[in-house]
């Protein structure tokens, strides 16, 4: 029997899974909440269901301290960032990425920037950090707020610092697809007082669930401790391949996060280094054997920095190739992805003219072009190796 292999994965162990139990008793809230204070040095932390929802309740937090109302991001990235902005009462507004860092392109971010914009939020693509200081450098000239989007890059470093914590306010999610999962889940990190007094307050209003859907979220997290494991997500392939997100999000719900899940994500936490630390090898072993061959991109990653990834991105040079190395991956069990399969100004009506000259040229060419190698700690060398050598091969049929 081929074992297949996820494209995502947190090795949740029974371990973590007891602590969750256990630690129903002895406010685990509090507990995780003082663990990712202490790893992000900021005074202020809240969770949510998800990094959607976090990114929502800073969007109306932000819009109590300030009449602006356009939001810059990244033009490839997380569709579903839309739907917060708009929620909020927002406007998007895009920015060009970079074929060069796979991240907004900051020589074109001052373009994006005017008298009505309330903030920028720099999203760090598959985990591989944005020059979080040309950003700031830019928002303070500009008088701009930064949202930092850590939501794929948890475990990332710039210069010894982890990602989320250099803006004026950062999140980070906590989604089974995502660099540490507990099967959803969202948290806000600030230094900013005033800003986190009214994150505090919009929290505060989030619904519970009830002890019905707390279980039914319980035992949800105990199925993917196991489903992420190639023997299990093997057998039971056909059931697991139904709860994929298969289409795109019009909406999302805003609730509590569960107890239950901050004590497995503190658990979880005490061995991050390890999980981290796999991603990190995983990455760079891709990197050092990909990096130069003709045919494909990989990301300029900036000066010291150490990338989690959350996936490794490969940018093929021509989209044909790039659909054969797929297929070929896909048939050795292991998932590689192609991600989101339009940039965002082709998926909602953003009053970008998209039938002339593309607005948004490097996006629309990046989204046609990319694709995913998994990076997490279920995957091993063998298997790397091998997706090393199809890509090789494919570039060579060239």
């Amino acid at each position: 029997m081929k074992l297949l292999v996820p494209s995502t994965g947190t090795p949740i162990s029974f371990l973590d899974i007891l602590v969750g139990v256990t630690s129903l008793l002895n406010r685990p809230m509090a507990a995780f909440g003082a663990t990712l204070k202490a790893y992000t040095n900021k005074k202020h932390c809240y969770f949510t269901n998800s990094g959607t929802t976090a990114f929502y309740l800073i969007l109306k937090a932000l819009k109590k301290l300030s009449d602006r109302t356009e939001v810059v991001l990244p033009a490839y990235t997380a569709p579903s960032l839309i739907l917060p902005i708009r929620k909020a009462g927002l406007k998007p507004v895009l920015c060009d990425i970079s074929l060069k860092t796979f991240n907004m392109d900051i020589p074109l971010l001052g373009n994006c920037i005017n008298e009505n914009t309330l903030c920028i939020v720099p999203v760090h693509m598959f985990g591989a950090p944005t020059d979080m200081e040309a950003v700031m450098e830019i928002a303070r000239r500009r008088a701009v707020f930064v949202v930092e989007d850590a939501a794929s890059s948890l475990g990332t470093l710039i210069n010894n610092s982890p990602t989320g914590i250099l803006g004026d306010v950062g999140f980070y999610s906590f989604n089974r697809g995502k660099n540490l999962s507990t099967l959803s889940g969202g948290c806000i990190v600030t230094d900013n007082a005033g800003l986190a007094e009214k994150i505090r307050a919009e929290c505060a209003l989030l619904p519970k669930l009830k002890l019905v859907s707390r279980v039914k979220a319980s035992v949800k997290l105990v199925a993917l401790s196991l489903a992420v494991r190639p023997l299990f997500y093997t057998l039971f392939y056909n059931l697991i391949s139904k709860l994929k997100y298969t289409a795109l999000h019009m909406d999302f719900e805003s609730f509590a996060y569960t107890n239950f899940q901050a004590g497995v994500g503190r658990s979880l936490f005490n061995h991050a280094g390890k999980i981290f630390g796999k991603r990190y090898d995983h990455g760079m072993f891709l990197f050092d054997k990909l990096n130069g061959l003709k045919g494909i991109n990989l990301p300029e990653l900036i000066p010291h920095a150490t990338t989690v990834f959350n996936q490794f991105p490969v940018l093929f040079n021509d989209e044909g190739v790039k659909e054969k190395v797929f297929e070929r991956i896909i048939s050795t069990g292991i998932e590689s992805t192609k991600l989101y399969p339009n940039p965002i100004h082709r998926v909602y009506d953003l009053g970008y003219d998209t039938n002339r000259e593309d607005p948004l040229p490097n996006a629309t060419y990046f989204s046609k072009r990319l694709l995913l190698i998994p990076t997490h700690p279920m995957l091993n060398v063998a298997g790397l190796s091998c997706m090393v050598n199809i890509i090789k091969e494919g570039l060579g049929s060239c």
